[in-house]
Protein backbone atom coordinates (compact mmCIF):
# COMPACT_ATOMS: atom_id res chain seq x y z
CA UNK A 1 0.00 0.00 0.00
CA UNK A 2 1.53 3.33 -1.04
CA UNK A 3 1.06 6.17 1.52
CA UNK A 4 1.86 9.94 0.98
CA UNK A 5 3.30 11.85 3.50
CA UNK A 6 2.97 15.83 3.19
CA UNK A 7 4.20 18.91 5.43
CA UNK A 8 3.82 22.90 3.93
CA UNK A 9 7.01 23.94 2.62
CA UNK A 10 8.07 27.71 2.59
CA UNK A 11 6.27 29.43 -0.71
CA UNK A 12 3.33 27.91 -0.42
CA UNK A 13 4.42 24.29 -1.77
CA UNK A 14 4.09 20.86 -0.02
CA UNK A 15 7.01 18.79 0.76
CA UNK A 16 6.16 15.14 0.23
CA UNK A 17 7.05 11.33 0.39
CA UNK A 18 5.90 8.45 -1.30
CA UNK A 19 6.75 5.67 1.09
CA UNK A 20 5.95 1.61 0.13
CA UNK A 21 6.63 -1.28 2.91
CA UNK A 22 8.46 1.73 4.79
CA UNK A 23 11.12 2.04 1.44
CA UNK A 24 11.12 5.63 0.35
CA UNK A 25 10.16 5.51 -3.40
CA UNK A 26 9.59 9.08 -4.20
CA UNK A 27 10.14 12.35 -2.41
CA UNK A 28 10.27 16.32 -3.61
CA UNK A 29 8.37 19.50 -3.38
CA UNK A 30 5.73 20.15 -5.34
CA UNK A 31 2.30 22.33 -5.61
CA UNK A 32 -1.25 21.00 -5.40
CA UNK A 33 -1.50 20.67 -8.80
CA UNK A 34 1.51 18.67 -9.23
CA UNK A 35 0.34 16.15 -6.15
CA UNK A 36 -2.50 15.05 -8.47
CA UNK A 37 -0.22 13.20 -10.88
CA UNK A 38 1.61 12.15 -7.59
CA UNK A 39 -1.72 10.44 -6.25
CA UNK A 40 -2.69 8.87 -9.33
CA UNK A 41 0.77 7.73 -10.24
CA UNK A 42 1.17 5.42 -7.21
CA UNK A 43 -2.59 5.58 -6.50
CA UNK A 44 -2.00 6.81 -2.79
CA UNK A 45 -4.23 4.80 -0.45
CA UNK A 46 -3.56 6.73 2.76
CA UNK A 47 -2.64 10.47 3.19
CA UNK A 48 -0.75 11.33 6.53
CA UNK A 49 -0.20 14.94 8.11
CA UNK A 50 0.94 16.32 11.45
CA UNK A 51 -1.58 19.17 11.86
CA UNK A 52 -5.16 19.06 10.11
CA UNK A 53 -5.71 22.73 10.98
CA UNK A 54 -2.20 23.49 8.73
CA UNK A 55 -3.59 22.10 5.61
CA UNK A 56 -7.34 23.51 6.05
CA UNK A 57 -5.44 26.91 6.35
CA UNK A 58 -2.74 26.36 4.06
CA UNK A 59 -4.12 22.92 1.61
CA UNK A 60 -7.63 23.74 0.79
CA UNK A 61 -6.46 23.23 -2.97
CA UNK A 62 -5.31 19.73 -1.17
CA UNK A 63 -8.64 18.86 0.15
CA UNK A 64 -10.60 19.79 -3.28
CA UNK A 65 -7.71 17.38 -4.67
CA UNK A 66 -8.92 14.53 -2.68
CA UNK A 67 -12.72 15.42 -3.15
CA UNK A 68 -11.70 14.94 -7.22
CA UNK A 69 -10.08 11.70 -7.42
CA UNK A 70 -11.99 8.87 -8.88
CA UNK A 71 -11.04 6.55 -5.41
CA UNK A 72 -11.07 7.41 -1.62
CA UNK A 73 -7.95 8.11 0.47
CA UNK A 74 -8.05 7.88 3.98
CA UNK A 75 -6.44 10.90 5.60
CA UNK A 76 -4.72 10.60 9.13
CA UNK A 77 -3.57 12.73 11.44
CA UNK A 78 -0.48 11.29 12.74
CA UNK A 79 0.83 13.56 15.86
CA UNK A 80 -2.91 13.23 17.40
CA UNK A 81 -2.61 10.30 19.49
CA UNK A 82 -6.47 9.55 21.70
CA UNK A 83 -7.15 12.93 23.13
CA UNK A 84 -4.41 14.63 22.80
CA UNK A 85 -1.28 15.53 20.49
CA UNK A 86 2.19 14.87 20.35
CA UNK A 87 4.96 15.91 18.80
CA UNK A 88 6.31 14.49 15.35
CA UNK A 89 10.03 14.23 17.06
CA UNK A 90 8.50 12.62 20.20
CA UNK A 91 6.58 9.95 17.85
CA UNK A 92 9.72 9.78 15.68
CA UNK A 93 11.67 8.40 18.75
CA UNK A 94 9.21 6.28 20.16
CA UNK A 95 8.03 4.28 16.78
CA UNK A 96 11.18 4.67 14.62
CA UNK A 97 14.35 4.88 17.28
CA UNK A 98 15.38 8.09 15.16
CA UNK A 99 16.25 10.51 17.44
CA UNK A 100 16.39 14.30 16.19
CA UNK A 101 16.03 17.95 17.30
CA UNK A 102 13.69 19.67 15.03
CA UNK A 103 12.82 17.88 11.62
CA UNK A 104 12.77 19.50 8.43
CA UNK A 105 9.69 19.38 6.33
CA UNK A 106 11.15 16.90 4.14
CA UNK A 107 11.81 14.59 6.86
CA UNK A 108 8.51 15.27 8.40
CA UNK A 109 6.98 14.14 5.32
CA UNK A 110 9.40 10.79 5.20
CA UNK A 111 8.65 9.73 9.12
CA UNK A 112 4.84 10.68 8.72
CA UNK A 113 4.48 8.19 6.08
CA UNK A 114 6.32 5.65 7.56
CA UNK A 115 4.27 6.17 11.20
CA UNK A 116 1.29 6.18 9.37
CA UNK A 117 2.31 2.55 8.05
CA UNK A 118 2.73 1.79 11.27
CA UNK A 119 -0.83 2.58 12.71
CA UNK A 120 0.18 5.71 14.50
CA UNK A 121 -2.47 8.60 14.24
CA UNK A 122 -5.78 9.04 14.49
CA UNK A 123 -8.16 8.14 10.89
CA UNK A 124 -9.73 12.10 10.14
CA UNK A 125 -13.32 12.78 8.45
CA UNK A 126 -12.60 15.40 5.61
CA UNK A 127 -15.61 13.99 3.53
CA UNK A 128 -19.23 12.84 3.77
CA UNK A 129 -20.66 9.67 2.56
CA UNK A 130 -22.02 11.75 0.01
CA UNK A 131 -20.76 12.50 -3.27
CA UNK A 132 -21.71 15.31 -5.55
CA UNK A 133 -22.26 15.08 -9.40
CA UNK A 134 -22.51 17.97 -10.85
CA UNK A 135 -23.61 18.99 -14.39
CA UNK A 136 -22.63 22.38 -15.81
CA UNK A 137 -22.34 24.86 -18.61
CA UNK A 138 -18.47 25.26 -19.40
CA UNK A 139 -18.78 28.62 -21.90
CA UNK A 140 -20.53 31.78 -20.91
CA UNK A 141 -23.44 32.86 -22.40
CA UNK A 142 -23.52 36.35 -21.35
CA UNK A 143 -23.55 37.95 -24.78
CA UNK A 144 -27.54 39.02 -26.17
CA UNK A 145 -29.41 38.56 -28.82
CA UNK A 146 -31.05 36.14 -30.53
CA UNK A 147 -28.41 33.75 -30.86
CA UNK A 148 -27.48 34.11 -27.24
CA UNK A 149 -31.02 32.89 -26.30
CA UNK A 150 -31.03 30.23 -29.15
CA UNK A 151 -27.30 28.79 -27.56
CA UNK A 152 -28.96 29.06 -24.01
CA UNK A 153 -31.93 27.04 -25.12
CA UNK A 154 -29.71 24.37 -26.78
CA UNK A 155 -27.22 23.93 -23.15
CA UNK A 156 -29.89 23.70 -21.12
CA UNK A 157 -31.84 20.81 -23.02
CA UNK A 158 -28.02 19.23 -23.25
CA UNK A 159 -28.15 19.67 -19.29
CA UNK A 160 -31.57 18.19 -18.82
CA UNK A 161 -30.69 15.47 -21.30
CA UNK A 162 -27.55 14.68 -19.30
CA UNK A 163 -29.17 14.70 -15.95
CA UNK A 164 -31.99 12.62 -16.86
CA UNK A 165 -29.84 9.43 -18.21
CA UNK A 166 -27.59 10.01 -14.78
CA UNK A 167 -30.83 9.75 -12.78
CA UNK A 168 -32.09 6.41 -14.63
CA UNK A 169 -28.75 5.28 -13.99
CA UNK A 170 -28.62 6.72 -10.29
CA UNK A 171 -32.11 4.72 -10.14
CA UNK A 172 -31.23 1.62 -11.81
CA UNK A 173 -28.72 1.03 -9.21
CA UNK A 174 -30.81 2.15 -6.54
CA UNK A 175 -28.49 4.84 -4.91
CA UNK A 176 -30.42 7.31 -2.55
CA UNK A 177 -29.91 11.07 -3.90
CA UNK A 178 -31.01 14.61 -4.18
CA UNK A 179 -31.81 17.04 -7.56
CA UNK A 180 -31.32 20.38 -7.37
CA UNK A 181 -31.44 22.28 -11.00
CA UNK A 182 -30.60 25.95 -10.81
CA UNK A 183 -32.19 28.11 -13.46
CA UNK A 184 -31.56 31.55 -14.74
CA UNK A 185 -34.52 32.97 -16.89
CA UNK A 186 -36.54 30.02 -17.07
CA UNK A 187 -33.93 27.87 -18.39
CA UNK A 188 -31.42 25.28 -16.62
CA UNK A 189 -27.96 26.06 -16.05
CA UNK A 190 -26.78 23.66 -13.67
CA UNK A 191 -28.18 19.80 -12.07
CA UNK A 192 -26.49 18.81 -8.95
CA UNK A 193 -27.24 15.72 -7.42
CA UNK A 194 -25.94 15.10 -3.82
CA UNK A 195 -25.42 11.01 -3.69
CA UNK A 196 -25.67 9.10 -0.71
CA UNK A 197 -22.58 6.87 -1.09
CA UNK A 198 -18.98 6.98 -1.52
CA UNK A 199 -17.35 8.60 -4.57
CA UNK A 200 -16.02 5.39 -5.65
CA UNK A 201 -19.50 3.47 -5.56
CA UNK A 202 -20.91 6.73 -7.71
CA UNK A 203 -18.01 6.35 -10.13
CA UNK A 204 -18.92 2.60 -10.91
CA UNK A 205 -22.31 3.89 -12.96
CA UNK A 206 -21.84 7.60 -13.31
CA UNK A 207 -18.47 8.89 -15.40
CA UNK A 208 -16.92 12.74 -15.85
CA UNK A 209 -17.55 14.50 -18.95
CA UNK A 210 -16.09 17.53 -20.76
CA UNK A 211 -17.53 18.47 -24.04
CA UNK A 212 -17.25 22.19 -25.61
CA UNK A 213 -20.48 23.57 -23.78
CA UNK A 214 -21.29 20.64 -21.07
CA UNK A 215 -19.20 19.18 -18.18
CA UNK A 216 -19.67 16.41 -15.45
CA UNK A 217 -18.08 16.51 -12.70
CA UNK A 218 -17.75 13.95 -9.58
CA UNK A 219 -16.61 14.93 -6.33
CA UNK A 220 -16.77 13.80 -2.44
CA UNK A 221 -18.93 16.46 -0.35
CA UNK A 222 -16.89 18.05 2.47
CA UNK A 223 -17.49 17.12 6.05
CA UNK A 224 -19.51 19.40 7.40
CA UNK A 225 -20.33 19.54 11.21
CA UNK A 226 -23.52 18.15 12.76
CA UNK A 227 -22.78 14.46 11.85
CA UNK A 228 -23.90 13.02 15.13
CA UNK A 229 -27.21 14.59 17.23
CA UNK A 230 -25.44 17.08 19.91
CA UNK A 231 -28.48 16.29 22.69
CA UNK A 232 -30.31 13.55 23.21
CA UNK A 233 -33.57 15.52 23.06
CA UNK A 234 -36.30 14.48 20.34
CA UNK A 235 -37.73 17.14 17.52
CA UNK A 236 -40.46 17.28 15.22
CA UNK A 237 -38.95 18.78 11.98
CA UNK A 238 -41.33 20.88 9.49
CA UNK A 239 -40.16 20.55 5.57
CA UNK A 240 -41.10 22.35 2.90
CA UNK A 241 -38.91 21.38 -0.04
CA UNK A 242 -38.63 22.91 -3.24
CA UNK A 243 -35.08 25.16 -5.01
CA UNK A 244 -35.46 26.75 -2.04
CA UNK A 245 -35.91 24.51 0.64
CA UNK A 246 -37.38 25.48 4.64
CA UNK A 247 -37.29 23.19 7.50
CA UNK A 248 -38.74 24.15 11.04
CA UNK A 249 -37.67 22.30 14.59
CA UNK A 250 -39.83 21.74 17.51
CA UNK A 251 -39.32 19.84 20.57
CA UNK A 252 -41.94 17.46 21.65
CA UNK A 253 -43.58 20.44 23.90
CA UNK A 254 -44.44 22.68 20.82
CA UNK A 255 -41.27 24.85 21.15
CA UNK A 256 -39.72 26.60 18.60
CA UNK A 257 -36.29 26.17 18.52
CA UNK A 258 -35.35 27.69 14.98
CA UNK A 259 -36.33 27.73 11.01
CA UNK A 260 -33.98 28.17 8.53
CA UNK A 261 -34.70 28.42 4.18
CA UNK A 262 -32.01 27.59 2.17
CA UNK A 263 -31.03 26.84 -1.47
CA UNK A 264 -30.32 23.39 -2.33
CA UNK A 265 -30.80 22.34 0.84
CA UNK A 266 -29.57 18.51 0.82
CA UNK A 267 -31.30 16.01 2.75
CA UNK A 268 -27.61 15.43 4.57
CA UNK A 269 -27.48 19.03 5.26
CA UNK A 270 -31.09 19.30 6.56
CA UNK A 271 -30.07 16.33 9.14
CA UNK A 272 -26.72 17.74 9.95
CA UNK A 273 -29.10 21.19 11.04
CA UNK A 274 -31.39 19.10 13.17
CA UNK A 275 -28.80 17.33 14.75
CA UNK A 276 -27.90 20.67 16.82
CA UNK A 277 -31.13 20.48 18.74
CA UNK A 278 -31.30 16.39 18.98
CA UNK A 279 -32.59 13.34 17.15
CA UNK A 280 -35.65 13.79 15.08
CA UNK A 281 -38.98 11.32 15.56
CA UNK A 282 -41.49 13.12 13.78
CA UNK A 283 -40.89 14.98 10.12
CA UNK A 284 -44.31 16.84 8.40
CA UNK A 285 -45.01 18.21 5.65
CA UNK A 286 -48.08 20.79 4.99
CA UNK A 287 -49.67 18.88 1.90
CA UNK A 288 -51.86 15.87 1.45
CA UNK A 289 -49.48 14.36 -1.00
CA UNK A 290 -46.22 14.37 0.40
CA UNK A 291 -43.02 15.55 -1.58
CA UNK A 292 -40.59 13.07 -2.18
CA UNK A 293 -38.12 14.70 -1.11
CA UNK A 294 -40.04 14.74 2.81
CA UNK A 295 -40.53 11.09 2.36
CA UNK A 296 -37.33 10.26 1.83
CA UNK A 297 -35.77 12.54 4.72
CA UNK A 298 -38.17 10.57 6.62
CA UNK A 299 -36.95 7.09 5.53
CA UNK A 300 -33.65 8.70 5.79
CA UNK A 301 -33.57 9.63 9.40
CA UNK A 302 -36.16 6.74 10.94
CA UNK A 303 -38.75 9.45 11.43
CA UNK A 304 -42.09 9.35 11.63
CA UNK A 305 -44.04 10.78 7.96
CA UNK A 306 -46.71 13.00 9.24
CA UNK A 307 -48.89 14.08 6.38
CA UNK A 308 -52.34 16.43 7.09
CA UNK A 309 -55.38 15.15 6.03
CA UNK A 310 -55.99 18.10 3.82
CA UNK A 311 -53.32 20.98 2.45
CA UNK A 312 -52.50 23.57 5.26
CA UNK A 313 -54.46 27.10 3.77
CA UNK A 314 -52.32 30.36 3.87
CA UNK A 315 -54.96 31.53 6.96
CA UNK A 316 -54.18 28.14 9.18
CA UNK A 317 -50.41 28.94 8.43
CA UNK A 318 -50.83 32.86 9.41
CA UNK A 319 -53.05 31.46 12.52
CA UNK A 320 -49.69 29.08 13.57
CA UNK A 321 -46.96 31.87 13.34
CA UNK A 322 -49.27 34.30 15.34
CA UNK A 323 -50.04 31.26 17.92
CA UNK A 324 -46.59 30.18 18.39
CA UNK A 325 -45.16 33.84 18.33
CA UNK A 326 -42.56 32.98 15.62
CA UNK A 327 -41.24 35.67 13.18
CA UNK A 328 -40.71 33.47 9.51
CA UNK A 329 -38.39 34.95 7.80
CA UNK A 330 -39.63 33.55 4.18
CA UNK A 331 -42.86 31.51 3.01
CA UNK A 332 -40.37 27.98 3.51
CA UNK A 333 -39.95 29.01 7.19
CA UNK A 334 -43.84 29.61 7.53
CA UNK A 335 -44.95 26.43 5.77
CA UNK A 336 -42.33 24.13 7.58
CA UNK A 337 -43.27 25.61 10.95
CA UNK A 338 -47.00 25.10 10.25
CA UNK A 339 -46.56 21.73 8.96
CA UNK A 340 -44.39 20.79 12.20
CA UNK A 341 -46.86 22.58 14.69
CA UNK A 342 -49.51 20.72 13.15
CA UNK A 343 -47.98 17.56 13.68
CA UNK A 344 -47.79 18.71 17.36
CA UNK A 345 -50.85 19.52 17.94
CA UNK A 346 -52.23 16.13 16.76
CA UNK A 347 -49.90 14.18 18.81
CA UNK A 348 -50.60 16.68 21.48
CA UNK A 349 -53.39 14.69 23.21
CA UNK A 350 -51.81 11.43 23.86
CA UNK A 351 -48.79 13.52 25.17
CA UNK A 352 -51.13 15.23 27.71
CA UNK A 353 -52.58 11.54 27.77
CA UNK A 354 -49.12 10.38 29.43
CA UNK A 355 -48.04 13.23 31.21
CA UNK A 356 -51.54 13.49 33.21
CA UNK A 357 -51.43 9.01 33.88
CA UNK A 358 -47.93 8.46 34.53
CA UNK A 359 -46.06 11.94 34.95
CA UNK A 360 -46.01 11.12 38.93
CA UNK A 361 -43.77 7.88 37.90
CA UNK A 362 -41.73 9.21 34.74
CA UNK A 363 -38.50 11.46 35.14
CA UNK A 364 -38.71 14.26 32.64
CA UNK A 365 -36.49 12.23 30.00
CA UNK A 366 -38.42 9.00 30.56
CA UNK A 367 -41.47 11.23 29.67
CA UNK A 368 -39.96 12.75 26.49
CA UNK A 369 -38.80 9.26 25.85
CA UNK A 370 -42.34 7.55 26.20
CA UNK A 371 -43.01 10.66 23.85
CA UNK A 372 -41.23 9.66 21.17
CA UNK A 373 -42.34 5.68 21.25
CA UNK A 374 -45.61 6.83 21.04
CA UNK A 375 -44.98 8.83 17.67
CA UNK A 376 -43.65 5.89 16.37
CA UNK A 377 -46.56 3.09 16.97
CA UNK A 378 -46.35 1.86 20.38
CA UNK A 379 -49.72 2.40 22.26
CA UNK A 380 -48.92 4.67 25.44
CA UNK A 381 -49.06 1.85 27.86
CA UNK A 382 -46.03 0.24 25.65
CA UNK A 383 -44.40 3.17 25.62
CA UNK A 384 -44.74 3.90 29.63
CA UNK A 385 -43.49 -0.19 30.23
CA UNK A 386 -40.41 0.71 27.97
CA UNK A 387 -39.70 4.12 29.38
CA UNK A 388 -39.89 2.45 32.67
CA UNK A 389 -37.32 -0.46 31.58
CA UNK A 390 -34.92 2.68 30.72
CA UNK A 391 -34.75 3.69 34.14
CA UNK A 392 -34.41 0.67 35.68
CA UNK A 393 -31.45 -0.07 33.23
CA UNK A 394 -29.88 2.87 34.32
CA UNK A 395 -30.45 2.52 37.93
CA UNK A 396 -28.59 -0.78 37.65
CA UNK A 397 -25.54 0.99 35.76
CA UNK A 398 -24.81 3.43 38.58
CA UNK A 399 -25.28 0.72 41.34
CA UNK A 400 -21.43 -0.87 42.33
CA UNK A 401 -21.73 -1.13 46.08
CA UNK A 402 -24.60 -3.35 47.57
CA UNK A 403 -25.64 -1.10 50.30
CA UNK A 404 -28.87 -1.80 52.43
CA UNK A 405 -31.40 0.17 52.22
CA UNK A 406 -35.49 0.80 52.30
CA UNK A 407 -36.84 -1.33 49.30
CA UNK A 408 -39.38 1.01 49.06
CA UNK A 409 -38.44 3.02 45.64
CA UNK A 410 -37.98 -0.40 44.69
CA UNK A 411 -41.58 -1.39 45.37
CA UNK A 412 -42.77 1.66 43.73
CA UNK A 413 -40.84 1.03 40.63
CA UNK A 414 -42.55 -2.55 40.69
CA UNK A 415 -45.82 -1.37 41.27
CA UNK A 416 -45.92 1.60 38.61
CA UNK A 417 -44.52 -1.23 35.81
CA UNK A 418 -47.15 -3.74 36.82
CA UNK A 419 -49.94 -1.09 36.69
CA UNK A 420 -48.87 -0.17 32.95
CA UNK A 421 -48.68 -3.48 32.12
CA UNK A 422 -52.04 -3.81 33.14
CA UNK A 423 -52.83 -1.05 31.09
CA UNK A 424 -51.22 -2.45 28.31
CA UNK A 425 -52.42 -6.10 28.38
CA UNK A 426 -56.52 -4.64 28.49
CA UNK A 427 -54.95 -2.02 25.31
CA UNK A 428 -53.91 -5.22 23.72
CA UNK A 429 -56.68 -7.10 24.24
CA UNK A 430 -58.94 -4.72 22.72
CA UNK A 431 -56.59 -4.45 19.96
CA UNK A 432 -56.62 -8.41 19.71
CA UNK A 433 -60.26 -8.15 19.83
CA UNK A 434 -60.46 -5.56 17.26
CA UNK A 435 -57.86 -7.13 14.99
CA UNK A 436 -59.97 -10.93 15.34
CA UNK A 437 -63.13 -8.73 14.29
CA UNK A 438 -61.11 -7.51 11.27
CA UNK A 439 -58.97 -10.43 9.91
CA UNK A 440 -62.39 -12.12 9.64
CA UNK A 441 -63.93 -9.52 7.88
CA UNK A 442 -61.03 -9.34 5.40
CA UNK A 443 -61.06 -13.31 5.08
CA UNK A 444 -64.53 -13.25 3.78
CA UNK A 445 -63.58 -10.77 1.61
CA UNK A 446 -60.86 -12.46 0.32
CA UNK A 447 -62.31 -15.43 -0.19
CA UNK A 448 -65.45 -13.76 -2.35
CA UNK A 449 -62.61 -11.66 -4.55
CA UNK A 450 -61.12 -15.33 -4.46
CA UNK A 451 -64.13 -17.03 -5.86
CA UNK A 452 -65.34 -14.05 -8.22
CA UNK A 453 -61.78 -14.03 -9.60
CA UNK A 454 -61.64 -17.55 -10.45
CA UNK A 455 -65.35 -17.47 -12.04
CA UNK A 456 -64.02 -14.46 -13.70
CA UNK A 457 -61.16 -16.27 -14.69
CA UNK A 458 -62.70 -19.06 -16.09
CA UNK A 459 -65.57 -17.29 -18.09
CA UNK A 460 -62.61 -15.56 -19.94
CA UNK A 461 -61.01 -18.30 -21.35
CA UNK A 462 -64.55 -19.79 -22.52
CA UNK A 463 -64.81 -16.12 -23.87
CA UNK A 464 -61.63 -16.32 -25.88
CA UNK A 465 -62.24 -20.18 -26.73
CA UNK A 466 -65.80 -19.56 -28.46
CA UNK A 467 -64.24 -16.17 -29.89
CA UNK A 468 -61.62 -18.44 -31.49
CA UNK A 469 -63.99 -21.00 -32.27
CA UNK A 470 -66.56 -18.07 -33.92
CA UNK A 471 -63.80 -16.82 -36.17
CA UNK A 472 -62.79 -19.98 -37.55
CA UNK A 473 -66.93 -20.71 -38.39
CA UNK A 474 -66.58 -17.46 -40.05
CA UNK A 475 -63.94 -17.99 -42.11
CA UNK A 476 -65.61 -21.15 -42.99
CA UNK A 477 -68.61 -19.88 -43.75
CA UNK A 478 -66.94 -17.32 -45.75
CA UNK A 479 -64.93 -19.28 -47.85
CA UNK A 480 -68.27 -21.58 -48.75
CA UNK A 481 -70.45 -18.18 -49.73
CA UNK A 482 -67.67 -17.43 -51.72
CA UNK A 483 -67.68 -21.28 -53.78
CA UNK A 484 -71.47 -21.32 -53.02
CA UNK A 485 -71.87 -18.06 -55.78
CA UNK A 486 -69.11 -19.09 -58.36
CA UNK A 487 -70.88 -22.33 -58.56
CA UNK A 488 -74.39 -20.63 -58.97
CA UNK A 489 -72.91 -18.52 -61.58
CA UNK A 490 -71.57 -21.27 -63.41
CA UNK A 491 -74.49 -24.16 -62.79
CA UNK A 492 -75.26 -26.23 -65.93
CA UNK A 493 -72.20 -24.79 -67.92
CA UNK A 494 -69.38 -25.66 -65.78
CA UNK A 495 -70.82 -27.97 -62.80
CA UNK A 496 -73.08 -30.20 -61.98
CA UNK A 497 -74.39 -32.76 -59.51
CA UNK A 498 -73.74 -36.20 -58.63
CA UNK A 499 -75.34 -38.61 -56.35
CA UNK A 500 -72.85 -40.78 -54.27
CA UNK A 501 -74.68 -44.28 -55.90
CA UNK A 502 -73.86 -42.90 -59.48
CA UNK A 503 -69.74 -43.36 -58.73
CA UNK A 504 -67.88 -46.75 -59.17
CA UNK A 505 -65.11 -49.08 -57.71
CA UNK A 506 -63.24 -48.65 -61.13
CA UNK A 507 -61.37 -51.77 -61.71
CA UNK A 508 -60.43 -50.95 -65.01
CA UNK A 509 -62.14 -50.78 -68.65
CA UNK A 510 -64.33 -47.98 -67.21
CA UNK A 511 -65.76 -45.63 -70.54
CA UNK A 512 -65.30 -41.44 -70.27
CA UNK A 513 -67.24 -39.70 -67.82
CA UNK A 514 -66.77 -42.13 -65.04
CA UNK A 515 -66.20 -41.33 -61.81
CA UNK A 516 -63.77 -43.32 -59.54
CA UNK A 517 -64.57 -43.14 -56.04
CA UNK A 518 -61.43 -45.55 -55.30
CA UNK A 519 -58.96 -43.60 -57.06
CA UNK A 520 -56.98 -40.89 -55.61
CA UNK A 521 -55.12 -39.80 -58.56
CA UNK A 522 -54.17 -39.62 -62.39
CA UNK A 523 -51.39 -42.65 -61.69
CA UNK A 524 -53.96 -44.58 -60.37
CA UNK A 525 -56.91 -44.50 -62.71
CA UNK A 526 -53.49 -45.34 -65.47
CA UNK A 527 -52.50 -48.32 -63.59
CA UNK A 528 -56.16 -49.31 -63.23
CA UNK A 529 -56.69 -48.99 -67.61
CA UNK A 530 -59.75 -47.17 -66.91
CA UNK A 531 -60.84 -43.86 -68.02
CA UNK A 532 -62.64 -42.89 -64.81
CA UNK A 533 -61.82 -40.13 -63.00
CA UNK A 534 -60.93 -39.61 -59.10
CA UNK A 535 -63.82 -38.27 -57.33
CA UNK A 536 -61.50 -36.39 -55.60
CA UNK A 537 -60.17 -34.31 -58.04
CA UNK A 538 -63.45 -33.23 -60.24
CA UNK A 539 -65.49 -32.43 -56.57
CA UNK A 540 -65.64 -29.41 -56.04
CA UNK A 541 -67.85 -29.42 -52.83
CA UNK A 542 -69.89 -32.20 -50.89
CA UNK A 543 -73.23 -31.78 -49.58
CA UNK A 544 -74.51 -34.69 -47.70
CA UNK A 545 -74.42 -37.62 -50.25
CA UNK A 546 -74.52 -35.31 -53.25
CA UNK A 547 -70.82 -33.52 -55.09
CA UNK A 548 -71.06 -30.78 -57.02
CA UNK A 549 -68.55 -31.99 -59.87
CA UNK A 550 -66.03 -29.74 -62.03
CA UNK A 551 -67.25 -30.10 -65.53
CA UNK A 552 -64.02 -28.53 -67.04
CA UNK A 553 -61.52 -30.67 -64.88
CA UNK A 554 -63.38 -33.70 -65.28
CA UNK A 555 -62.98 -33.36 -69.45
CA UNK A 556 -59.09 -32.24 -68.61
CA UNK A 557 -58.74 -35.11 -66.52
CA UNK A 558 -59.97 -37.22 -69.30
CA UNK A 559 -58.71 -36.55 -71.81
CA UNK A 560 -55.05 -36.87 -69.37
CA UNK A 561 -56.05 -40.51 -68.56
CA UNK A 562 -56.91 -41.54 -72.11
CA UNK A 563 -53.56 -39.84 -73.41
CA UNK A 564 -51.33 -41.47 -70.71
CA UNK A 565 -52.75 -44.81 -71.21
CA UNK A 566 -52.48 -44.53 -74.77
CA UNK A 567 -48.79 -44.13 -74.50
CA UNK A 568 -48.33 -46.56 -72.25
CA UNK A 569 -50.17 -48.76 -74.90
CA UNK A 570 -47.56 -47.89 -77.22
CA UNK A 571 -44.61 -48.71 -75.27
CA UNK A 572 -45.94 -52.00 -74.46
CA UNK A 573 -46.98 -52.70 -78.38
CA UNK A 574 -42.97 -51.54 -78.88
CA UNK A 575 -41.94 -53.93 -76.28
CA UNK A 576 -43.70 -57.05 -78.12
CA UNK A 577 -42.58 -55.83 -81.34
CA UNK A 578 -38.64 -56.12 -79.92
CA UNK A 579 -39.15 -59.64 -77.85
CA UNK A 580 -40.87 -60.76 -81.20
CA UNK A 581 -37.90 -59.81 -83.53
CA UNK A 582 -35.35 -60.91 -80.76
CA UNK A 583 -37.32 -64.18 -81.07
CA UNK A 584 -36.86 -64.37 -84.73
CA UNK A 585 -33.19 -63.82 -84.38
Amino acid sequence: MAILGIDIAPGGMFAYAVVENDVVVEKGTASARDLASVFKKYRIQKLALDNLGELFQYGRSVIRLLGKLPYDVNVVEVTRVGEGYVRTEDLVRQHLGVVKGRLDPQETAIYLAMLAGRGVGTPVKLFEEETVVLVYRRISTTPGGMSRNRYMRNISHRIRDIAARIEAKLKEAKLDYDLFLKEESGEVTSAKFIVYASKEVVRRYIKTMRSIDVAVSIYSAPAKKGGVPAHGRYLIVGVDPGIVTGVAVLTLDGEVLDTLARRGFSRGDVLRYVHQWGVPVVVATDVADPPEYVKRLASMCGAVLYVPSRDLTSEEKAEVLEKVGWRAKTTHERDALAAAFKAYQDYKPKFEKIEKEFGGILKPDQLEYARALVVKGYSIAQAVSEALKRREEKETKVIYVTVEKPCGSRDEALTARIKALEYENMELQKELEKLRREYAQLKRAFEDAKWRDMKYRELQNRIEALTVALTQKEDEINALKNLFLEILKAFGTRYKLLHLSETVECRGGEVVGTVCRNTETVDDAVARKTLGVPLRLVAKLQLGEYYVIDIDALTRLTDEIKRRIEERREIDLRKIVEQYRRGLV
